[in-house]
């Protein structure tokens, strides 16, 4: 190789050595793409003993989580970690994710498939459907699929409700009302005040019945 070559390799080595600390920089500050696999895996240990290994939770007032939003599941991880969203099982548990965890484990859950509600109150159905779709202009209740959809799919940061636990959605809109769940959207707890007693509990039912 010839003399004249050196000059062009020399600056081609010294642009690579410049660059380096700020590509290292870039890729320690920020996570890599959601890795499914390792979502399942991390999901698999003390996340499936409540939620199911498949997100699709047996337990009542666990709620599922296959087939929830992405961008629902890192608010609320985040909220847990942050103490905006009590619980004493998954305010020290959130904590102890990276933002690599939340984002493979919420990709993990995204793509499960969910499992079909279960209705334990028929008869409230009606009730529930015409609280759901109408709300209650008397009460000045909203309707609900405003933001969770007429399927109750949801979008984004509204949380898909069909198919979901009527035990653990029913607890949550009690604990709404009572204040011990205020950070979030107004709406929900404007909504949760509002309703009686006999209207939260046939939401969630309906809410249950949606597949």
């Amino acid at each position: 190789m010839g003399l004249r070559h050196y000059p062009s390799m020399l600056g081609v080595t010294l642009l690579a050595v410049l660059s380096l600390p700020a590509v290292l920089t870039s890729e320690a500050g920020s996570t890599a793409g959601p890795d499914i696999a390792r979502g399942q895996a991390l999901a698999g240990g003390e996340c499936a003993g409540c939620h199911g290994a498949d997100g699709n939770s047996e337990i009542p007032t666990f709620p599922k989580l296959a087939g929830q939003h992405v961008v629902y599941l890192l608010k609320e991880l985040n909220d847990y970690n942050q103490a905006h969203r009590a619980s004493d099982i998954m305010q020290p548990m959130a904590a102890s994710l990276s933002e690599q965890d939340k984002l493979d484990i919420a990709h993990f859950y995204a793509r499960q498939k969910p499992a079909p509600g279960t209705v334990a109150k028929p008869e409230l159905l009606a009730l529930g459907k015409q609280v759901y779709l109408e709300g209650n202009s008397k009460n000045g209740v909203p309707s609900c699929d405003g933001c969770h959809d007429e399927d109750g799919a949801g979008s984004g940061k509204f949380p898909r409700v069909a198919g979901q636990h009527p035990e653990y959605l029913l607890e949550e809109l009690q604990r709404y009302a009572s204040g011990k769940r205020s950070h979030g959207t107004r709406v929900m707890r404007t909504v949760a005040e509002r309703l009686t007693p006999e209207e939260a509990e046939a939401v969630s039912q309906y809410m249950a019945s949606l597949e």
